[in-house]
């Protein structure tokens, strides 16, 4: 069987004590948590998973999926993972998947011959190359501390209610901390007798498995980072092998992975088999055309033809500084009473965290805007490394009196982190959609009876993936309702345009338009790529799409449509519109083939909309399409368009306005 190493220490929930040496212990921390907390791994399948590569994981199913059925993407409500406590479990944990999981193990018996049979390459400017096995991993020194790991995408879905990002839409939580356990990778490369680096140029490289993914030489997911980072002990790198005193889970990198405290998580490699220590950084496709935060302006296609993806400042590495509100949720209501207006009060909770173990020094509360701020009181459940370094999110609460909440609009939240960062009052939107981390609002709304305020409720700016709700959402469908032609904005809804995508482009403020035309400031590089991302630079984010193929004659019935599933032929339908996807363009795919081809031969519409697609993306699928589903005639043939419209948008109805724009279209 595979078992978690014997953990030195207790572990309370709500507090971690003297974290010198290893000293995280999660025993009594999983004896705490509640029935189903911890799924078996030969449970049962979510029937969302059946029919794709990960049809043999189970997953928690309350996890909010954010890129359709396939790859995984997730987290999970904010509420839920507050509600954990400090320490959060694995089965609730955000997961960052760019493909199948690569690893497959479906049994125990799997696991454990993955187990025996894993090695890590350590290779490059060593004199000792290694080729190491999970038993060797585990007599080196064990570490175990509690880290947090945030995706530079947490909060992106805000970025995308003002223009579509190339990113899906996270919410708020895509972050957690759990206790982790392995060595320190600084060991590994001492036994591996890595080279004296004087000067700091020399780079450590990490990448996974090889075929894993579409893009790249290799198909790998790689990374790097300077190997002085990974050489300090105060830096706390791991070669991880547990995640709260068990073996990690197929999602988080069974049986080995990379962490690194106070880092994005997209530089934490999972099911790591190879590390080396190199001259310069790393030249995988993924190190360069993802996890970087671009100028204001900067499309994917000037990214790629005036060479921003290169330029070293635009690298992302540590986190910011960023908070959000989880009390009051989303939608929660408060009843208003005489007695409350007497002097009851409401905690507004929160997390807040920081990057390079930097440590949480305020959350502040403003009630007016963020015109005024308050000081709220911060919760460290952890105290510092034997380093100094803060490596997890903090908690902070806030308590207001329920009169001054009846006397304002939002509630607004900030953190500052010991080196005086902060949050800015307003986004700055980027291609990418990284680091989003203005100050958080929620929006307070009223309901009266006998002409008193009775209840408030509160709204958050949005809700992750493509859930609706929100105050961001309700104001851009407001707006493009009010402010442009209803037949010119059904019109663009049926080809594809959603109501967001009209208000941002028909109503940004002036502030964001001037933003997303001022790249002129920032000069592009002036040396071309190295000679060995040549492969990338052809590609780019967006690489020219085959040559389209030939349309059908008449309409094509989904009898048909079912008929062409496989990779040599897949075909789908969007809107109503067949599309055929070459098999030349399921190579290049973001999602990999393994997402098209979970839907090839189906109606795919709804699987399509759950993931934000780019403009480019909606161009490169335009040149695929080959035909157009059978109109079905129905009531709305017979009525006249323009009452049912202008009723249909006081309702608020976007799948009814769907399903009439694409009658006035036509």
């Amino acid at each position: 069987m595979v078992t978690a190493c014997t953990l030195d220490t207790e572990l309370a929930q709500d507090a971690f004590h003297g974290m010198k040496g290893a000293t995280a212990c999660a025993k009594e921390y999983i004896a705490a948590q509640p029935a189903g907390v911890w799924l078996d791994l030969d449970g049962a399948v979510d029937e969302r998973d059946k029919g794709t590569p990960d049809d043999w994981i189970p997953r928690h199913p309350e996890l909010v999926r954010l890129t359709g059925l396939h790859p995984f993407n997730c987290e999970p409500p904010l509420s839920l993972c507050m509600a954990q406590g400090f320490i959060c479990p694995p089965q609730l944990h955000y997961v960052r998947n760019h493909g199948a999981v690569p690893v497959k193990t479906p049994t125990a018996e799997a696991r454990q011959r993955v187990w025996d049979e894993w090695r890590v390459a350590v290779v490059g400017l060593v004199d000792k190359p290694l080729n190491v096995s999970m038993a060797d991993l585990q007599r080196l020194p064990l570490r175990q501390l509690p880290v947090l790991l945030v995706c530079a995408g947490n909060r992106r879905k805000e970025q995308n209610m003002v223009k579509q990002t190339i990113g899906f839409s996270w919410g708020p939580t895509a972050w957690a901390t759990t206790i982790w356990g392995g060595c320190r990778l600084a060991d590994l490369l001492r036994a591996a007798g890595v080279r004296d680096d004087p000067e700091g140029k020399l780079h450590v490289h990490f990448r996974g498995p090889t075929g894993e993914l579409p893009k790249g030489d290799d198909g790998s997911y790689g990374t790097s980072i300077p190997l002085h980072r990974a050489l300090d002990p105060a830096n706390d790198v791991l070669v991880a092998w547990e995640q709260n005193g068990r073996a990690l889970t197929p999602d988080h990198g069974f049986p080995v992975r990379l962490i690194i405290p106070g880092y994005i998580g997209g530089r934490m490699i999972k099911w790591l088999p190879h590390i080396e220590v190199a001259p310069a950084e790393s030249s995988n496709f993924y190190h360069f055309m993802d996890n970087r935060v671009l100028p204001v302006g900067v499309t994917p296609e000037s990214a790629t033809a005036e060479g921003w993806w290169y330029k070293p400042e635009y690298i992302i590495n540590e986190l910011n500084t960023n908070s959000a509100m989880a009390s009051p949720a989303h939608d929660e209501t408060l009843r208003v009473t005489p007695d409350a207006l007497a002097g009851e009060t409401y905690t507004i909770r929160g997390y807040a965290y920081a990057g390079g173990g930097k440590k949480v020094i305020r959350a502040e509360i403003s009630l007016d805007g963020g015109v005024t701020w308050e000081g709220g009181v911060v919760s460290h459940p952890e105290t510092p490394t034997e380093y100094g370094r803060y490596w997890c999110h903090a908690l902070w609460s806030f308590d207001v009196s329920v009169a001054r909440l009846l006397g304002a609009k939002e509630v607004c939240c900030r953190a500052w982190d010991s080196h005086m960062n902060t949050q800015p009052n307003h986004l700055t939107w980027n291609v990418m959609g990284m680091l989003n981390n203005p100050i958080f609002r929620v929006r307070i709304h009223r309901a009266y009876a006998r002409g008193v305020v009775s209840e408030l409720r509160f709204e958050h700016p949005t809700m992750p993936g493509k859930q609706p709700g929100g105050w961001m959402e309700a104001e851009n469908a407001a707006a493009s309702a009010s402010q442009s032609p209803l037949v010119s904005g059904l019109k663009r809804i049926a080809s594809g345009i959603s109501l967001l995508n009209i208000n941002a482009t028909m109503q940004r403020t002036p502030s964001a338009q001037s933003q997303l035309s001022t790249r002129a400031a920032h000069s592009p590089p002036t040396s071309p790529p190295p000679a060995s991302m040549n492969e990338i630079a052809a590609g780019g984010v967006a690489p020219p799409p085959p040559a389209a193929p030939p349309a059908r004659a008449g309409p094509i019935t989904l009898e048909e449509l079912a008929k062409h599933t496989d990779r040599a032929d897949a075909w789908l339908a969007i809107r109503g519109l067949v599309y055929h996807i070459p098999p030349s363009y399921l190579k290049e795919h973001p999602g990999g083939a393994d997402s098209i081809l979970a839907v090839a031969g189906t109606d795919a519409t709804l699987s399509y909309e759950e993931v934000g697609h780019s403009d480019n993306a909606e161009k490169i699928l335009r040149r695929f399409k080959i035909g157009e589903l059978p109109r079905e005639p129905g009531l709305l043939d017979a009525v006249p368009v323009m009452p049912i419209a202008c009723a249909l948008v006081g309702a608020g109805s976007v799948f009814a306005l769907r399903v009439l724009a694409r009658k006035i279209a036509a």
